[in-house]
């Protein structure tokens, strides 16, 4: 078998390797920066819990000052009652002071119903931090574990860089003009091994010729796909 031909399927397996590497290598980040945008969605949802809280707060702030001002306003209006100088003006004040009582009631209402959010909206903040520190524990120790294994992946990336160069230096030139124009395009795809007379790139079954020329070791393209077309000799010899 020629050095081209017989060199294409470790060609092939150098590139499988190396595309598992550099999916490898862009999973980690991947996978790190999922668990940030948990982290960060965490962080948001306390910040909206913590700014309903503070609203909460200012609106029962306000009803409380409004109770307050009012409490003192029937204060006043009770003693302007006892000096008032006749009946309708009596009847007047007497009419301020019960609409008065009846809105310091519904304050009363919604100041209790206000405190019983607010204490609901601290505790699920509370609920929410503990996740949020959940996540950051698991985004960092998945950090850490990417950062350990990142080194030995680009190395590994490296060898078989050299290795793809040592091998696509074997091609000639003719071949290597395709090679390179469908690695390009196909990746470790660009070659596909014969099985049982079909190309594995795209099932179909290669011509009778062209089985005979790759097993006189000659260059074929998949005349479907278009792939560099290789046997495995191992195979072939066990079959």
């Amino acid at each position: 078998m020629t050095t081209a031909a017989s060199g294409l399927r470790e060609l092939h397996q150098l590139h499988v390797e190396h595309m598992r590497v550099l999916d490898e290598l862009e999973a980690g980040p991947r996978r790190v920066r999922a668990y940030e945008a948990v982290t960060s969605r965490k962080q948001e949802e306390v910040d909206a819990e913590q700014l309903s809280v503070t609203n909460l707060r200012k609106a029962s702030d306000e009803r409380a000052l409004q109770l307050k001002t009012n409490e003192t306003k029937i204060v006043d209006l009770k003693s302007k009652l006892n000096t008032a100088s006749s009946n309708r003006e009596f009847d007047i004040i007497k009419g301020q002071i019960d609409a008065d009582t009846v809105a310091n009631s519904v304050l009363e209402d919604e100041i209790l119903e206000l405190y019983d959010r607010v204490e609901g909206s601290q505790k699920r903040v509370t609920e929410i931090e503990g996740e949020r520190e959940s996540a950051q524990k698991e985004q960092e120790r998945v950090a850490a574990e990417v950062a350990a294994v990142e080194p030995g992946l680009h190395e590994e990336r490296q060898k078989l860089e050299d290795a793809i160069s040592q091998s696509e230096s074997q091609l000639s030139q003719d071949v290597a003009e395709q090679y390179r124009r469908l690695v390009k395009a196909h990746g470790a795809g660009a070659m596909a091994e014969v099985v049982e007379g079909s190309c594995t790139a795209c099932s179909i079954q290669v011509s009778p010729q062209f089985q005979v020329e790759l097993s006189l070791g000659q260059v074929v393209y998949c005349n479907n796909c278009g792939r560099l077309l290789y046997v495995d000799s191992a195979r072939d010899s066990d079959e």
